[in-house]
């Protein structure tokens, strides 16, 4: 499963599914321009737990995260995919805070 801080709900994690994917086909907010390319970082979230259960990051999103300087526990949700219970938090949500 996924949490989200400051939701009440959760949305089913998948192996074979990006979290930007997940997110928007639960109707959750998210941020992206670049159609989940690691391109514009707009996806950008925090892991604050569970990082263990992710996917490695590949070379396109270190060369993102890197150019936005993002922290460690930073990933783009499209490049970003879970094995199990994590939590995060949605940097750029549209949404007002």
């Amino acid at each position: 499963m996924i949490r989200i801080k400051g939701r009440e709900e959760a949305i089913p994690s998948s192996p074979a599914i990006s979290i930007l994917n997940l997110l928007q086909r639960n109707g959750i907010p998210i941020q992206t321009i670049c159609g989940g390319r690691a391109r514009c970082g707009r996806c950008l979230i925090r892991i604050l737990a569970g990082a263990e259960g992710m996917n490695k990051k590949n070379q396109r999103e270190l060369t993102r995260l890197q150019a936005l300087n993002a922290g460690q526990d930073m990933r783009l949700a499209c490049q970003s995919y879970a094995r199990g219970d994590i939590e995060i938090e949605i940097i750029n949500s549209g949404q007002p805070n």
